[in-house]
């Protein structure tokens, strides 16, 4: 066909059967090896745009060339194009950031999905149609009957249209990354060192420009008893990609906030609209006073005033000005202080709703809610507030009437093929060992705090969080949420562009709207997002995400984030609460103090993976001797919680400070180099001779 003329063709191209699946184009140099297949246009899509050439705008612009062109996002090396060709369509010219697309062989009234793979780059692409010719009316009245019935979905037979997808996340793991492999395998190397010192478990998922690069699981579903005793090796259940992981916090992200997105795409909820035009009146006048300790002073009267004029945006925010965790479970809450206190203390919570984990125990939740006084006045700060995003979630709820489960799975999680994402999985299909446990004694630390006749049983399969459990009966807007790593990814990839393959959730502006900074003052925060600013969140995101990276971290141990100008997406989960807890402090959790459990240590090496530098080797090696440096300082600053030197090797900061420096110390040997050797023994020197003698002999053996 290379030689033939277009009428040539065209004739040629007439006596192929309709029913003929592929038609493969041999193009000249001047043109791109691209796949067309006719087809049908896929029912209900959703579009990233729906083109209409020529005249795209209707009408003639003073700049002349956006008629012609348009500008797409995609990622490089995935994609395709639908085009649907006009009946009257004689001839046409398609490019795709300038190279040319073979269209002679495309017959009028008939459409294609046309694969541009090849060309396609990271970001905006550039579509150019040109030189649609079309043949005159008495000329096409002869034309087949076939070619007849598909322009008739063609409102303008002289047209060509053109739908274009979202992209979506390739699989390549273990192909050609764009981080540097050896910085991944770091990440791995640290995480298994904790946990063969007492971490419990992780798990991985890291995607950039529409890849997932990444995958990886280490540790067990659960390593320790009720009683904080390490379980025998062969009792332990390894975890895999696919074991959920309760992440918390991140539930605000990845489901409530998502939900307000798509419901303000959807022109069905403005952030400007006022909670009480939603959820009704009551949610300010049935408020009463409470002189909270540290409160605002205000009166009853200005408090309900407040309350009524409270929008989405208040309270996506956090500063609607909610008391941080209204324990609505917890007859023995301390509503004048906002504090956990012994049972029978007086006055008892105010605002109890019961704990029955159940329907019924939700409505009386949602009505103290409005009982709820604020505890300063909107606007004045950000305090981040579970009643928040509790709120954001029955506002998700009256405005689909839909539970905001049911919504998520029928918005969300279905059309992107989730299958490892629910709220309460024990009642939706999931066994217990699908689930990674999060905490040994339940929510009572096994009577340490004895304010509350919770669970004490380890946790696994049920949400954590004592309001999420048994004020909501699991579902909620604020925590909840079970999912994995690479499910997690996919929610997050709707976020870059708004979409995925053919559905569409969100309006591009209104990603910006919620991924932009509150204000000057509150650059570290987005709408409903962390956002990192300038360096305001490298505790979470590491100093070296871009200014416009947002996301979100969890109680449990999660961590969730969008860095937009990378293209890169990560998903870090952990259970570092389900470990023993320091018996002096039932807040303390051993698994905290191991490097594993900060988040944001995985993106900092990431980053340092991305580029091209030249020293990337040496680099690395002297980042992760300054870490060790760093971990036996925190060894050193534990002294100040006691006043004394921490003595004991089996201290969890201990463990976490030999676990890193053994990684460092193999790293060193491989290398080989004096310099590295050199860099090792150094480190060792931190050890103390005392305290830390099994571990220098140890040391000494890893490195002859």
């Amino acid at each position: 066909m290379k030689n033939m003329t277009f009428e040539n063709k065209k004739a040629f191209k007439n006596k192929i059967p309709a029913t003929l699946a592929a038609i493969i184009l041999c193009l000249s140099t001047t043109q791109v090896f691209a796949q067309i297949e006719e087809t049908s246009l896929p029912e209900d899509a959703q579009w990233q745009a729906e083109l209409s050439f020529p005249d795209r705008f209707g009408e003639v612009e003073d700049t002349l060339a956006p008629n012609s062109l348009y500008a797409f996002d995609f990622f490089e090396g995935q994609g395709c194009l639908f085009v649907q060709v006009g009946r009257d369509v004689e001839s046409f010219e398609l490019f795709v950031n300038q190279e040319r697309v073979d269209t002679s062989a495309l017959a009028g009234g008939r459409s294609y999905k046309i694969d541009i793979s090849k060309i396609t780059r990271n970001g905006k692409n550039i579509l150019q149609t040109a030189d649609i010719r079309a043949a005159s009316r008495s000329a096409t009245n002869s034309d087949s009957a076939a070619s007849q019935s598909v322009s008739s979905s063609s409102s303008d037979p002289a047209k060509v249209k053109v739908y274009v997808p979202y992209p979506v996340l390739l699989e390549e793991v273990g192909g050609q990354s764009e981080i540097d492999s050896d910085a991944l395998a770091l990440v791995s190397e640290i995480i298994q060192s904790d946990i063969e010192h007492g971490f419990p478990c992780a798990q991985l998922a890291i995607a950039k420009n529409g890849r997932i690069l990444y995958k990886n699981s280490w540790g067990f579903i659960n390593s320790y008893d009720t009683d904080g005793n390490p379980l025998p090796q062969n009792e332990r259940e390894k975890i895999t990609d696919d074991t959920m992981f309760d992440i918390a916090s991140c539930t605000k992200a990845l489901a409530a906030n998502m939900a307000i997105e798509f419901l303000v795409s959807q022109k069905k909820l403005s952030l400007d609209t006022k909670i009480a035009d939603i959820l009704g009146d009551d949610f300010y006048k049935k408020t009463i006073n409470i002189k909270y300790k540290n409160g605002s002073g205000a009166s009853l009267g200005q408090n309900k005033k407040w309350k009524a004029a409270l929008t989405i945006r208040d309270v996506a925010c956090h500063r609607a000005g909610f008391p941080a965790g209204p324990a609505y479970y917890n007859i023995n809450f301390n509503s004048t202080t906002q504090g956990r206190e012994k049972e029978n203390q007086t006055p008892k919570n105010k605002l109890y709703a019961g704990c029955g984990a159940d329907q019924e125990t939700r409505e009386k939740t949602f009505e103290a809610i409005c009982k709820t006084p604020l505890l300063y006045e909107p606007g004045k700060r950000v305090l981040y507030s579970d009643a928040d995003y509790m709120i954001l979630g029955f506002v998700v709820e009256q405005i689909t009437g839909e539970k905001l489960d049911d919504f998520c799975k029928k918005t969300f999680w279905e059309p992107l093929g989730l299958t490892r994402t629910a709220f309460n999985p024990l009642k939706n299909g999931f066994k217990k060992s699908d689930c990674a446990a999060t905490e040994l004694r339940g929510n009572t630390r096994g009577g340490t705090l004895l304010d509350f006749a919770g669970r004490s049983d380890t946790i696994q399969g049920e949400v954590h969080d004592e309001t999420a459990y048994y004020s909501m009966a699991g579902v909620s807007g604020h925590a909840g949420l079970f999912t994995t790593a690479s499910d997690a990814l996919k929610l997050l990839s709707t976020l870059f562009y708004g979409g995925y393959g053919q559905n569409k959730f969100f309006d591009k502006d209104v990603l910006d709207s919620f991924f932009s900074p509150q204000d000057a003052a509150r650059a570290n925060w987005a709408v409903g997002w962390y956002h990192q600013g300038d360096d305001r969140r490298s505790w979470n995101f590491s100093q070296s995400a871009s200014r416009a990276t947002v996301g979100h971290n969890g109680w449990t141990g999660t961590l969730v984030m969008l860095d937009p100008e990378e293209k890169l997406a990560l998903a870090y989960f952990t259970s570092k609460r389900n470990t023993p807890y320091r018996e002096d402090n039932a807040y303390e959790f051993e698994g905290s103090y191991f490097t594993a459990a900060a988040p944001g240590f995985v993106p900092a090496l990431l980053y340092e993976g991305i580029g091209n530098g030249t020293d990337k080797k040496n680099a690395r090696l002297l980042l992760l001797a300054d870490m060790v440096r760093d971990k036996f300082r925190l060894v050193e600053a534990e002294r100040l919680k006691s006043g004394e030197p921490v003595t004991d090797s089996a201290h969890p900061i201990v463990r976490a400070a030999y676990s890193i420096l053994e990684v460092f110390v193999r790293r060193a040997k491989a290398d080989g180099s004096e310099k590295a050797l050199a860099l090792a023994k150094q480190a060792a020197a931190l050890l103390d001779p005392t305290r830390d003698a099994d571990e220098i002999e140890k040391i000494k053996e890893m490195l002859k």
